[in-house]
């Protein structure tokens, strides 16, 4: 007889808000994590020096304030230790080494508008445009990433019978940059917003990202930007924190080997060290496809189609090359005078360094005029750092293999000291050599050794396209979040609906309780 309702391979920040709502319908959980520390991609660690907390992975929280379901366990966290920091006025800097003094993005979606519209009036309407219509489809976004999601003609068959729905889904086709080039005219502007859409490493030219424009744009109005005071991982830690005061448990330094079948039923999984852990309602995996599939079951026990479709997954071929500095001063931007009120900068310069960068990623070249994600999350949480001082997070996206055989560990921190902080280097004053105190880089085969979710050093838990997006995420036919035993299910970023911080764990338990009479399964898609 189990002692656990429900056991839960790996303790990402997904597996650990999944555990935390089947624990607040009752039910008794462990969660098995292979690393000292629970969050998977949700973690703070001291990296350079001490007293400076750095988030080594997902910092920013957006998506997750979505979530229904987090909304409502969030009181409980906060009982834990989490408290959330709001941008409550500029979010993101966008600075702009060639004309102007640069975007900046606010709360206000007017205040935005006033900063594009210095670049192109006709620019600041259209952006304009597209927050309001956020309006109309709000609900629906919000329902369509935390429910299994509806079959590929739904949307169609709900938007094809009028003249606007059938203009929308042509759009929805588009390509981030195609969509970018039909609706904005200045090449900063359209540089700020294709470099926007393309934060879950899509490739400019990816068919179906427009998509995403009608959800992006709004979205940061309508729900703002948080951090976690003390760092990211104190969500995992609160999340950790609520799951054993009520009862159940999460273990540490427990990786996961082998599930355990019998007959047609997932009844639970066995540890490294021989320990065989059952339940009794269900089997979770919160570890990517290739952990669980091709590593996690015994030869012959999956069907040869199934092992078919999980080796056809793609993770895709863009990492990052990132460094984490302890800082004297925090950057000090040039241009825009709210630039430094941001605490999250994009730096892009326009359209065509953008098109070099990925053209030089294909050809497995470390690009040579990079754009910039930067963070100093220290000017928003004062505990991330020593009194004064301060932390910065910067990086930009490389290809996971270099063309030529080099490895990325061995050149990364020349890299990107003569080409990242050189660039950064353009829309600040005061980053010089003597205001760095302290230093950590971190690589594809780095990310790939922290977290064996991040495949290659791929973050983002698998590629973002047109076949492995909705109904295809994972694979056809397991979109449901259930496996291909009885009592198992998947959750974690390779399903639907992506990376990110979002908690989409909760659609996992959501579908747990269902099949167990604990929750009414409402109809997805009523629309």
């Amino acid at each position: 007889m189990s002692d656990y309702d429900v056991i839960i391979a790996g303790g990402g920040h997904n597996a650990l808000i999944c555990a935390s709502l089947l624990v607040k319908n009752g039910l008794k959980v462990l969660v098995a994590e292979r690393n000292e520390w629970v969050g998977g991609g949700v973690l703070t660690r001291e990296l350079t020096l001490p007293g400076y907390k750095h988030d080594p992975f997902g910092s920013s929280h957006v998506w997750i304030h979505l979530n229904p379901d987090f909304k409502e366990l969030l009181p409980e966290f906060e009982k834990h230790g989490l408290k959330y920091i709001w941008s409550e006025d500029a979010i993101t800097g966008h600075p702009n080494k060639y004309e102007g003094q640069g975007i900046v993005v606010y709360k206000s979606v007017d205040k935005t508008c006033d900063t594009i519209a210095e670049y192109s009036k006709k620019d600041s309407i259209r952006y304009k445009e597209i927050y309001e219509e956020f309006g109309e489809i709000q609900d629906g976004v919000v329902k369509g990433m935390f429910a299994p999601p509806a079959p590929p003609s739904y949307m169609y068959q709900a938007m094809e019978n009028s003249p606007e729905g059938l203009k929308r889904l042509r759009d929805y086709q588009l390509s981030s940059r195609q969509f970018t080039l039909e609706n904005f005219e200045n090449e900063h502007v359209r540089a700020f917003i294709l470099g926007w859409a393309m934060a879950p490493q899509t490739l400019p030219d990816q068919l179906g990202t427009a998509a995403g424009f009608y959800v992006m744009i709004p979205s940061i109005h309508y729900y703002g930007q948080s951090i976690p005071e003390g760092g990211s991982g104190m969500l995992s830690v609160a999340m950790q924190r609520y799951i054993e005061a009520n009862g159940s448990k999460v273990l540490t330094n427990a990786t996961v080997r082998k599930f355990i079948v019998e007959g047609d039923t997932c009844i639970g999984f066995r540890l490294e060290d021989g320990t065989e852990i059952t339940a009794k309602q269900g089997v979770v995996s919160a570890l990517d496809p290739y952990q669980t599939y091709l590593h996690g079951f015994e030869e012959g026990q999956l069907p040869d189609d199934f092992t078919k479709m999980v080796r056809n997954f793609q993770f895709g071929n863009v990492t990052i090359a990132r460094v984490h500095y302890a800082l004297n001063e925090a950057p000090n931007f040039k241009g825009h005078p709210d630039m430094n009120k941001t605490a999250f900068q994009r730096i892009f310069g326009n359209v065509a360094d953008i098109d070099r960068q990925y053209s030089e990623m294909a050809q497995g070249l470390a690009p040579s005029d990079p754009f910039l994600w930067t963070a100093a999350w220290s000017t928003m949480d004062s505990t991330r750092a020593p009194e004064g001082k301060h932390t910065l997070i910067m990086d930009t996206f490389v290809p996971v293999d270099l063309a030529s055989g080099e490895n990325w560990e061995e050149i990364a921190p020349s890299y990107i000291r003569n080409t990242l902080l050189k660039q950064l280097r353009n829309y600040t004053t005061n980053m010089s050599d003597d205001n760095i105190l302290g230093e950590y880089v971190e690589t594809g085969p780095s990310l790939a050794r922290a977290n064996l979710c991040f495949y290659k050093g791929v973050t983002t838990g698998g590629e973002r396209t047109l076949a492995q997006m909705g109904s295809f995420r994972p694979f056809p036919n397991y979109s449901d979040y259930r496996g291909p035993f009885k009592k198992l299910y998947m959750t974690g970023p390779s399903c639907h609906p992506g990376g990110g911080i979002c908690g989409m764990g909760t659609v996992a338990a959501n579908e747990i309780l269902a099949d167990m009479g604990l929750k009414h399964e409402e109809d997805e898609f009523d629309f």
